[in-house]
C-alpha cells in the first residue's frame, strides 16, 4: 500500500493545492458573514494538510511482502463498484426524491453493502446522518436542500 499511498496523497495535494487557488478567487466575507470563498478555502486546505500527512506517513512506511492491495481483491472491485453506481443513482436520484430520501438510502445502502453492517445499524447511522445534515444546513444554516419532484415525507 506504500506506493498506492504515496500516489494518491501526491494526486491530492496537487488537486487540493489547485482548489485552494481557486478559492482565494472568491470573496472570503460579507462584511460580517463568510464569503462564498470560506468553505471551499477550508475544504481545500484541510485536504491539502491531510494529503501531504498521508505523503510522509508513507515515506516513512515499511513495504511488508504479501501485502494485499485493495483493488486486486474481488471484493474490492466490487465494493467499488458499488460505490459508483450508487454515486451516479444518489445524483440522479436527488433530483427526483430529493436530500432526505435520497441521502438516506445512500448511506444504508454503502452501509450495508460495502461496509457489510446489519440492516439495523446501516439504517439508524443513516437516519441519525441524514437527520443531522438535514438539520444543520436546511434549520440552523437556513441553506435549503433539494426538495425533490416527488416528495415522499
Amino acid at each position: 500500500m506504500k506506493k498506492g499511498d504515496l500516489i494518491i496523497s501526491a494526486i491530492l495535494f496537487l488537486v487540493s493545492l489547485v482548489y485552494v487557488i481557486e478559492a482565494r478567487k472568491l470573496p472570503m466575507s460579507d462584511g460580517l458573514s463568510p464569503g462564498a470563498g470560506f468553505i471551499p478555502f477550508g475544504v481545500g486546505l484541510s485536504v491539502l494538510f491531510l494529503s501531504a500527512f498521508l505523503f510522509l506517513k508513507s515515506l516513512k512506511m515499511k513495504t511488508t511482502v504479501g501485502q494485499t492491495v485493495f483493488l486486486k481483491k474481488e471484493q474490492g472491485l466490487r465494493d467499488l463498484g458499488y460505490i459508483m453506481i450508487s454515486l451516479f443513482i444518489y445524483l440522479v436520484g436527488i433530483h427526483f426524491f430529493g436530500f432526505r430520501v435520497s441521502t438516506f438510502l445512500f448511506l444504508a445502502f454503502l452501509f450495508k453493502s460495502v461496509g457489510r453492517y446489519g440492516y439495523a445499524f446501516s439504517c439508524g447511522i443513516s437516519l441519525l446522518t441524514t437527520l443531522t445534515l438535514y438539520g444543520i444546513f436546511e434549520y440552523w444554516l437556513e441553506m435549503p436542500f433539494p426538495a425533490g419532484r416527488v416528495v415522499l415525507f
